[in-house]
């Protein structure tokens, strides 16, 4: 199994999300809108441990507030576009204790947590330096995040949530 943990986007925020996937053209959208926490890794033989440490985890909920839509890593090479999200410390502090807890499985974060949320990712340089949209302001509740599956597939992953913390 491919997995990864994640904050899931709100439905009420995904028709926000593909407004700002329609302003960068040549962009491969993503029809599924999260933050992810750590990304564990593709060949996962048993979700059942990692979901009784993810069970430990504890958090009081909070709120998340969306940013501007940047390209990354930069506008001069950009490989994609993402919505940069406030790195409060209550997110800053479910992120470390996800990945302390993780760690003790020996699944060891990659990359340091960066906030954001995925619109899509270019198969080749635009034509045009993308620019950065200045978004609206826009805030969601956090008060679950998900362990997904995620299938690669020609049209793109495909993902499955196989459970919420809190329950």
């Amino acid at each position: 199994m491919r997995l990864f943990i994640a904050i899931t986007v709100p439905h009420q925020l995904h028709r926000y999300c593909q407004q700002l996937q329609s302003r960068y053209p040549d962009l491969k959208t993503t029809r599924e809108f999260h933050m992810t926490v750590q990304f564990l890794g593709n060949d996962i033989e048993d979700a059942d441990p990692i979901i009784v440490a993810l069970k430990k985890v504890k958090f009081e909920p909070f709120e998340i507030e969306m940013g501007n839509a940047v390209p990354f890593p930069n506008s001069f090479r950009p490989r994609g576009v993402w919505i940069e999200c406030d790195p409060s410390a209550a997110l800053l502090n479910l992120a470390e204790e996800i990945r302390s807890v993780m760690a003790e499985l020996g699944y060891m974060a990659d990359k340091p947590f960066r906030a954001h949320i995925t619109l899509g990712r270019y198969k080749r340089p635009p034509n045009r330096t993308p620019k950065i949209i200045k978004g609206e302001s826009h805030r969601f509740k956090l008060e679950q995040f998900h362990l997904i599956e995620s299938a690669l597939t020609p049209e793109g992953p495909q993902y499955k949530t196989l459970a919420r913390f809190p329950e």
